[in-house]
């Protein structure tokens, strides 16, 4: 019995010890854990279209010497910092805050992104105190926004169009199902869209540009692939300008935001993708046949300089890849998109894919199309001063005679009238002068996707806003294109 009592007080007395000695443990961790310097509350607000503000109210036991938000925008790969202003003076309470201007070409940010972000105290301790990271999506701040989403895809509208916006985010999910095995692109990353009600609304959202410009074009579509979102005007050809930019993002992904992917493998991928594209494009493509002036593949690694030509040039470029999938499948498009994206251009990637030259590919298509073989130039002795001499499959530059010519020899439906069409992230050429029986594009634009692709790019973010590396804001500007009679809002 005593030595049961004996046990029992033992006992006791470890349990005693064992509590006291984990108090003990428990006060050291939080003396080492405490921090002399204690974020009250950062944040951002979007004051877009003119910049973002960031914020922070800060209690420090230590003299602050400086406060700097670091932040990443979207999938960029390069991290940016600025100092916030603070009081001077060794306050221990500090309200500090950083307006960033995002509305020139080289610091612009487009609604939809998603911004990371963190403070850092600097001390005069020589210490430095981070603060939790936060995340906050940057909306046009002129508006109240709602959305609606499919899988990924979320649509941010305002305003009465509610059905508009759901039927969007329905077409944009079913492209990144129908174009995933086709790219190779992953699809579960998210992607926004910012639906504009009018061109009005629309200026303002847009990559900044002149007053000349955005008087004369209307942008109904900009992508950002680095940023995952698209910016799309609502209008008629709102599906074929969702659809043809957010396949540009799937095609910048799959080829790691490559600047190898040529203009006519780009846009011809985005308008395989869009699903609501007009016959513009076929008919301009069948004009090219038919007077000997189909552009070559090598003259389509960039936009044509004549915004003529550029029209032919998509025609051309979505012909070229409905062939080489109908030819070839799917999963040869994919590895092609996945070889650009190692660094090898296209005259090295076909051969390594499709085991023949790019000329030997486009003299296919030309079959498949009832075009003319392209055969290259004789080279000019050296030895003299060569005289440039057409040949039948040289690309000639437009003249109004040709125009004409070419309208009569080509046979357009007498009800097809004039419009514009949907473009992406440069400007959308404009249409051919109105000859008799000239090539038409017809007046409900459902959505052509005439895209001005910035090669994988836009506007590079100057290394003086934030003090670091210049970086490329990855991703192709859609959709301006040229305003024809008095516009359309593209307004619900």
């Amino acid at each position: 019995m005593k030595l049961s009592i004996r046990k029992q007080i033992l006992a006791g007395v470890l349990v005693a010890s064992s509590l006291l000695l984990a108090s003990q443990v428990v006060a050291v961790d939080a003396v080492a854990q405490t921090s002399p310097v204690s974020f009250i509350e950062i944040g951002m607000e979007s004051q877009f279209p003119e910049g973002i503000r960031f914020f922070a109210e800060i209690d420090s036991d230590v003299e602050v010497e400086d406060v700097r938000v670091i932040f990443d925008v979207g999938d960029r790969n390069v991290t940016q910092y600025n100092y916030l202003e603070i009081p001077r003076g060794g306050q221990s309470l500090i309200d500090g805050e950083l307006f960033i201007n995002t509305n020139s070409p080289e610091r612009y940010i487009p609604p939809g992104s998603v911004i990371k972000f963190q403070m850092e105290v600097l001390g005069a301790d020589g210490e430095a105190y981070l603060s939790e990271r936060q995340e906050e999506l940057l909306l046009d701040a002129r508006f109240e926004w709602d959305n609606v989403s499919s899988g990924p895809v979320t649509v941010y509208f305002h305003g009465p169009v509610q059905s508009r916006a759901e039927t969007l985010a329905e077409k944009s999910h079913e492209v990144l199902e129908i174009m995933e095995p086709v790219t190779g692109s992953e699809i579960e990353t998210p992607i926004a869209i910012m639906l504009y009600n009018n061109n009005a609304e629309m200026i303002q959202a847009v990559v900044p540009r002149s007053a000349t410009i955005s008087r004369e074009l209307v942008t109904e579509g900009q992508a950002f692939g680095d940023e995952n979102t698209v910016l799309v005007l609502a209008g008629r050809s709102d599906i074929g300008t969702a659809t043809h930019e957010i396949t540009h993002i799937l095609v910048d992904r799959a080829s790691n935001g490559a600047t190898l992917v040529p203009f006519w493998l780009n846009e011809g991928l985005a308008e395989f993708g869009n699903l609501d594209q007009t016959v513009s494009y076929t008919r301009f493509l069948e004009w090219g046949v038919g007077t000997g002036r189909l552009p070559t593949l090598r003259s389509l690694s960039r936009a044509p300089g004549d915004p003529n030509l550029t029209l032919l040039g998509y025609g051309s470029g979505r012909s070229v890849v409905e062939f080489m999938i109908e030819e070839f499948g799917e999963e040869k498009m994919a590895e092609l998109l996945s070889i650009l994206g190692s660094g090898v251009a296209i005259q090295g990637a076909i051969p390594i894919v499709y085991e023949m030259t790019l000329e030997e590919l486009e003299n296919d298509w030309r079959e498949s199309i009832g075009a003319d073989e392209y055969v290259p130039p004789t080279p000019a002795p050296t030895s003299s001063v060569p005289t440039p001499t057409p040949t039948p499959n040289a690309l000639l530059p437009l003249t109004l005679e040709d125009i004409a010519a070419a309208g009569r020899a080509t046979s357009t439906p007498e009800s097809a009238e004039a419009t514009s069409t949907p473009g992406a992230t440069e400007e959308s050429p404009t249409p051919l002068p109105q000859a008799e029986e000239t090539p038409e594009i017809e007046s409900e634009s459902s959505g052509g996707g005439s895209c001005s692709a910035a090669a994988h790019g836009g506007p590079a973010q100057a290394a003086p806003l934030l003090g670091i590396s210049s970086l490329l804001i990855l991703g192709v500007w859609r959709g301006l294109r040229r305003r024809e009679g008095a516009g359309r809002s593209g307004s619900d």
